[in-house]
């Protein structure tokens, strides 16, 4: 199971673990990355104490590689780069946008830079910016999602750029890893099928609702972040795309605290933060009325990964999550993947060349 990613990372297989926010706490990324994958730190709620503070509870618990998820216009970004920096965190992981300014920075000191996109058009100006390799996330992805499916997604991307790719999008198993690399990928990411370990931090309530719900009870909603996000259709999903009046003066009303709340955590001017908005809308080619749902989407989020709130906290899911029935360790997990993926390339090897 050795790949490009493997060897660049400097981890044992070939799997990723989604630096997803709320849910990719230091236990999850340590098990991950103790298992042979890479684990990657959920960062985009922190400010650069918490950050630094996380990063050393990932230490306590390995000495493998891991990284850190963080947004490119996070108000306090070059704090939080400077944090990275000064950790020697290995891998620099984000989202869409213009990541120039990160990858000049983190680059100096060894980094890699390892973006997570939905678009071909993406990743060939992240391989002209320098990024290391890229994460291309299929519309089958929980959280923000491309509008291409995985497996037309993939292969353009692979032909499109010479950086290593890995699949992300509806993956949970040995034979999705084998498709991802038959399409041209260097491994897979995965974020559901993480939830769903014992490891994971996110709330049992919100783990149970995953394993049973199936592939056509996941939504795509642009009500709750503002952009594309896929996840479980509940009470808050409907209420919102209902479009009627008192939805949307929910979704307003309780923006509004919800921006003033994350001004004081991340202890920015409201200036500062409607600059940032900005910026995002901008990158993310968002409506300006859809701005606001940033800071809504937080709360939600937390809500719901954190507290447990099934029905008035946003769940982040994708539809793989029809696929999965069990809970099991990290380190189960990831070694049946790897086991399952060479028993089928043992099996099709031999056929392939029979004919």
């Amino acid at each position: 199971m050795k790949t490009k990613i493997t060897e660049m990372l400097g981890i044992k297989h070939p799997i990723i673990q989604s630096g997803m926010n709320y849910a990719a706490r230091p236990p999850l990324v340590a098990a991950v990355s103790n298992a042979g994958g890479l684990g990657i730190l959920g960062a985009l709620s922190m400010r650069p104490d918490d950050l630094k503070e996380a990063i050393a509870q990932v230490r306590d618990l390995t000495d493998k590689p891991f990284g850190v998820n963080f947004l490119p216009y996070h108000p306090e970004v070059d704090q939080m780069i400077d944090v990275m920096i000064d950790q020697k965190v290995p891998v620099a992981s984000y989202g869409r946008g213009n990541p120039k300014h990160i990858i000049d920075r983190t680059k100096a000191s060894g980094m890699l830079n390892l973006p997570t996109l939905g678009s071909v058009k993406h990743a060939i100006r992240a391989e002209q910016d320098g990024a290391d390799g890229a994460i291309i996330q299929g519309t089958e992805a929980g959280g923000h999602s491309s509008y291409v499916s995985t497996t037309v997604l993939l292969p353009k991307t692979v032909d499109a750029v010479k950086i290593p790719i890995v699949a992300a999008g509806g993956f949970c198993d040995g034979r999705g890893l084998v498709a991802a690399l038959a399409f041209g990928a260097e491994g897979i990411s995965m974020g559901t099928r993480f939830i769903l370990t014992r490891e994971c931090t996110v709330a049992d309530s919100i783990k149970r609702s995953f394993q049973k719900a199936n592939e056509n009870d996941t939504i795509i909603t642009d009500k709750v972040t503002g952009m594309r996000c896929r996840g479980l259709n509940n009470q808050l999903v409907r209420l919102l795309e209902t479009q009627s009046r008192g939805a949307k003066l929910l979704s307003f009303f309780k923006a509004i605290p919800a921006a003033r709340t994350m001004g004081r955590e991340f202890g920015v001017s409201p200036w500062k933060l409607l600059l940032t908005g900005m910026k995002m809308r901008d990158a993310y080619e968002m409506a300006f009325n859809k701005v606001g749902y940033a800071s809504f989407s937080g709360s939600r989020i937390k809500a719901a990964l954190e507290n447990g709130d099934e029905d008035m906290g946003f769940m982040p899911c994708g539809q793989v999550c029809g696929r999965i029935d069990d809970i099991p360790t990290v380190k189960e997990l990831i070694e049946r993947i790897v086991a399952e993926a060479e028993a089928i390339l043992e099996k099709i090897t031999p056929s392939i060349r029979d004919r």
